[in-house]
């Protein structure tokens, strides 16, 4: 009996570690070729069919969202996965106004979740036809995803989302994760009208974050959480405009639905140009 074939996942990155590292963790569920530069993986992508295609974004000569551009036209039904450090969030988004990518991975990984996230991209390139067919596409179509808005709460304590869970009582959906390339992966899959998150001085993930959200997905909501109501780091991003509304904490479960209901409110209201918006309520109140 023929031995059934493996699926095959190129991986791609100018850093020899990391591709040992995956092929080793990846052995014997699939068969793993690795490339160092864009132009090799092309001439890979070339010359055999794959499944998969994981890159780095910041490579010598061409980065990882270029060689997806020149990836989708040579092999269109290789499914994209970019691995993407925290300072990288916002070439990332931008990736996506062509529809690029169909995951993003955090850098350095969690083992189980890349093993799950490729499982999940093999499925999905095993139902692409052979023609010119963005895989995002495909998964957008075939996924069930709820209709209704969504909030995702970004935050490094998981019991923050049940908090928010609770204050909500299922009146709308919550999502939460503390991974960086988790949230990317809701905000860009999901419909989310909501990003919760907290912030203070060290918050360099959440501030990456916020500014990614605020150029490439300007209809999400921002709710900023913290501690301190001015000064640090909250004034230059009201100065920026980069969220729409902020709760001390802590806060009771009453002042949490409310300022969720508000943000929701936001996302649902026409859009109203922001340099002849009058500043809101909130707004004046910190900076007096």
């Amino acid at each position: 009996m023929a031995r059934a074939r493996l699926p095959k996942i190129l991986c791609v990155d100018d850093e020899p570690g990391l591709l040992r590292s995956m092929r080793w963790l990846m052995r014997g569920r699939y068969e793993v070729a690795v490339a160092s530069s864009g132009m090799d993986a092309l001439a890979l992508l070339g010359g055999d069919s794959f499944d998969v295609i994981i890159s780095g974004l910041r490579m010598p000569g061409m980065s990882g969202i270029e060689l997806f551009e020149h990836a989708r036209l040579v092999s269109p039904r290789t499914v994209r996965m970019l691995l993407t450090g925290s300072s990288d969030l916002d070439a990332a988004l931008g990736s996506l106004d062509d529809g690029e990518l169909f995951r993003f991975l955090s850098k350095p990984w969690d083992n189980q979740k890349l093993l799950d996230a490729v499982a999940q991209a093999v499925s999905i390139a095993s139902a692409i036809p052979c023609t010119r067919v963005s895989a995002v596409q495909v998964v957008r179509s075939a996924e069930v995803c709820p209709a209704e808005d969504m909030v995702l709460v970004f935050n490094r304590d998981d019991s923050v989302a049940g908090q928010w869970r609770a204050a909500v009582q299922g009146a709308v959906g919550i999502l939460g994760t503390g991974d960086i390339a988790e949230a990317l992966s809701h905000l860009t899959r999901r419909n989310v009208a909501v990003l919760v998150t907290d912030l203070d001085d060290r918050s360099t993930e959440q501030l990456e974050l916020i500014r990614a959200v605020h150029r490439h997905l300007p209809s999400v909501a921002v709710l900023v959480c913290s501690q301190a109501s001015r000064g640090g780091v909250i004034n230059p991003l009201i100065s920026e405009g980069l969220f729409h509304s902020f709760i001390a904490q802590p806060a009771t479960p009453e002042q949490m639905n409310r300022a969720l209901r508000s943000a929701m409110a936001r996302r649902r209201a026409p859009t109203k140009a922001p340099e002849s918006a009058a500043p809101s309520a909130w707004l004046l109140g910190l900076l007096s």
